[in-house]
């Protein structure tokens, strides 16, 4: 792996010195950043990145490279539906970038019918199609899924146990909407007094 992230840093830093760029330090770092960042980072991402390195680095520096990148076809842009910040690619590959509504995480599908999808789209729509490589669909992630179904669950079970009557010991009510009060009023015990026969009665 550290490998190939170092041949792909060195693609990078060729192309930007075969468009005219110099191969600097700061430029190292900024596509040494976006390659071992992975995924679909913002110019923040890798800003904070590279500020590790280089503390005194501005985020127009940052965001030059990287625009230059983009224009010589070696990152593409994603724009995201409500999202203020744009996300940068580096996977050049036909695919398609699962948005999740919820947390906003990136997943990337691959698939060998993509190609065959975007032509039959092309072909129907007589449009002529741009950044073929890549589309762009919402859903809901799995993890926030199960975060919901929890939700859910645990607003059931809070219901639920709010909804409970409590049992006779707490003074629930009886069938006839009376306080069962017997166990803990005195009040409500009953009263003994003896018949002429010497027998307790209950009164």
């Amino acid at each position: 792996m550290e490998q190939t992230n170092r041949a792909k840093i060195e693609y990078l830093l060729n192309q930007l010195e075969a468009s005219g760029k110099r191969a600097t330090p700061q430029r190292y770092a900024v596509c040494q950043a976006l390659v071992e960042q992975g995924g679909h980072p913002t110019v923040a991402d890798v800003f904070e990145r590279v500020r590790r390195t280089f503390p005194m680095i501005s985020q127009a520096t940052v965001y030059n490279t990287i625009d230059t990148l983009k224009e010589l076809g070696l990152v593409h842009q994603l724009e995201i539906a409500n999202d203020e910040h744009t996300h940068y690619d580096l996977d050049l590959q036909p695919h398609i970038n699962v948005v999740c509504t919820e947390c906003g995480h990136i997943h990337d599908v691959h698939s060998h019918i993509i190609d065959a999808l975007l032509s039959e789209v092309q072909r129907q729509s007589g449009y002529q199609l741009s950044q073929q490589n890549e589309l762009v669909v919402y859903g809901v992630c799995p993890d926030c899924q199960r975060q919901a179904c929890r939700a859910r669950r645990n607003a059931v079970v809070g219901i639920a146990a709010h909804g409970q009557q409590p049992d006779a010991d707490d003074g629930a009510t009886n069938t006839n909407g009376q306080a069962n009060t017997a166990r803990t009023n005195p009040s409500f015990l009953p009263s003994r007094r003896r018949s002429k026969a010497g027998n307790e009665d209950l009164v």
